[in-house]
């Protein structure tokens, strides 16, 4: 099953309003919208400590400090997936490379 077909609840980040809208209406019209929400907030005032997966689709040159941030804020066993661009490999490992190619996908598990 998809993960929008379980009862997985989902939270999105977002600073920039047009991208908050478009992921709202598009979990409107998939479905999805008593599940998700999506904040437009300033990631790196957020607190991510409550989460046990995290999604990350983010530009290259924020790497490193959502790097950092995601150590010291994430609870031992967190999942993070970090899409197109790996987390700093000073600080994470990835235990897997789901996809690879110009969209290449890694999984870290917080240790």
């Amino acid at each position: 099953k998809q993960w929008y077909q379980r009862r997985v609840r989902a939270d999105g980040i977002e600073l920039n309003i047009w991208l908050v809208l478009y992921s709202r209406w598009k979990s409107l019209v998939s479905g999805t919208n008593s599940r998700t929400t999506f904040k437009r907030t300033d990631l790196w005032k957020y607190d991510l400590s409550p989460y046990d997966t995290i999604v990350v689709f983010g530009g290259e040159g924020m790497m490193d400090d959502i790097s950092k941030k995601l150590k010291e804020e994430l609870k031992a066993d967190t999942d993070i997936i970090s899409c197109r661009f790996p987390l700093d490999e000073r600080l994470w490992t990835a235990d897997k490379l789901i996809e690879d190619g110009p969209n290449p996908l890694w999984r870290y598990k917080q240790s």
